[in-house]
């Protein structure tokens, strides 16, 4: 059985890089971009299959709005074409 991972808004919001969301969780267990990234790819390496909900997406897309500079190119990463493709290159590494 694989691992299915529900993405939160505030990870996917550090693992962009989203201006003013460069950590999130409490104070005893603070998670920063490095630390998403190796979790995230240590995840897609084990095949686990990566949620997003469309809440999150909104509420990102929100905050990428918000951000006053580097919209652009957070908006890009957030695309859903940009998020298949991770998983699609992940899928065709496995075979």
């Amino acid at each position: 059985m694989r691992k299915v991972l529900i993405m939160d808004t505030s990870i996917l919001c550090v693992w962009l890089g989203v201006p003013g969301m460069a950590t999130c969780g409490p104070d005893n267990d603070k998670w920063n971009k490095p630390g998403v990234d190796t979790k995230i790819n240590a995840e897609i390496e084990t095949q686990a299959t990566l949620v997003l909900p469309f809440a999150t997406l909104i509420e990102t897309g929100n905050h990428i709005a918000q951000a006053g500079h580097s919209r652009r190119e957070k908006a890009v990463k957030l695309s859903l074409r940009n998020c298949f493709s991770v998983r699609i290159r992940s899928i065709k590494k496995s075979r």
